[in-house]
């Protein structure tokens, strides 16, 4: 029987996103808010033995620099930019500067790359710093955000790397994001995932730690805030079961480009 793989993946970042809408917060806010969400978080993925790949900015890091030197030691830390704000205004050197401060931390090499918000940017210099994979298209159709359908669905090779391309259910490339999860019901979301899993033997799932915080209180549109906390938390776990239940793998990124 073909193996089946799972790439748990999140994005290690500030609680920017209500800058999207108007709102400031403070960076310390920021930075609080995503650590109340890995709190939840990490406890689902030790209760299931599972290591997952935490895309992290340098900016996180370098504030969080205990949590992801203990982090390193089981799971995947790749690069996520230095910044993640929708105000910064993002460099080539953003990246290479991300990868020393990870390393820094860790003192481990980093492997992976995903581009904050999945902007558009010049891919083909990552392999020169040493990135072996990017996660960074969204194969689908996102009305106001982008139009990737021309993009490979699946893993392949791209610009002398692996581009890991978050999933898509097969043919009508349906987008398995964060977004999706949140807002699908649990055994929709979870029919889908396990049809793309059977179907392709690979999912790349991608999810952010601030999101099972309790951010009800911030003015952030309902398709963005809601659930969250714990009933998000709970919704995490019954697709972990069910994808376990499916005899899925979950690995690291760079775990399954090894393979």
């Amino acid at each position: 029987m073909t193996e089946k793989f799972v790439m748990l993946t999140f994005d290690l970042e500030e609680f920017d996103i209500p800058e999207e809408y108007g709102q400031t917060v403070s960076e310390y806010d920021q930075m609080n808010v995503t650590l109340s969400g890995m709190e939840r978080l990490l406890k689902v993925l030790e209760k299931h033995q599972i290591n997952a790949t935490f895309f992290t900015t340098g900016n996180f890091a370098r504030y969080n620099s205990s949590l992801i030197k203990k982090l390193a030691e089981k799971h995947e830390i790749a690069s996520h930019a230095m910044y993640h704000s929708p105000t910064h205004d993002f460099k080539e050197s953003d990246i290479e500067e991300s990868m020393l401060v990870l390393k820094s931390i860790t003192g481990k090499d980093v492997s992976g790359f995903r581009m904050p918000r999945l902007r558009s940017f010049d891919r083909s210099k990552l392999s020169g710093m040493g990135i072996r994979y990017s996660s960074s298209t969204n194969p689908t159709y996102l009305p106001g955000r982008y139009n990737s359908l021309d993009k490979n669905p699946l893993p392949a090779m791209q610009d002398g790397m692996m581009e890991l391309p978050c999933s898509t259910v097969p043919v009508f490339r349906f987008p398995l994001f964060w977004l999706s999860f949140k807002n699908l019901p649990t055994g929709l979301y979870n029919s889908l995932c396990r049809i793309t899993l059977n179907s392709r033997k690979n999912l790349m799932l991608y999810y952010h730690p601030w999101e099972f915080a309790d951010i009800g209180d911030y003015k952030l549109p309902g398709y963005v805030k809601s659930p969250d906390g714990e009933k998000l938390t709970s919704k995490l776990e019954l697709l972990i079961q069910s994808l376990l239940a499916q005899g899925a793998t979950f690995v690291t990124c760079s775990k399954f480009i090894g393979n």
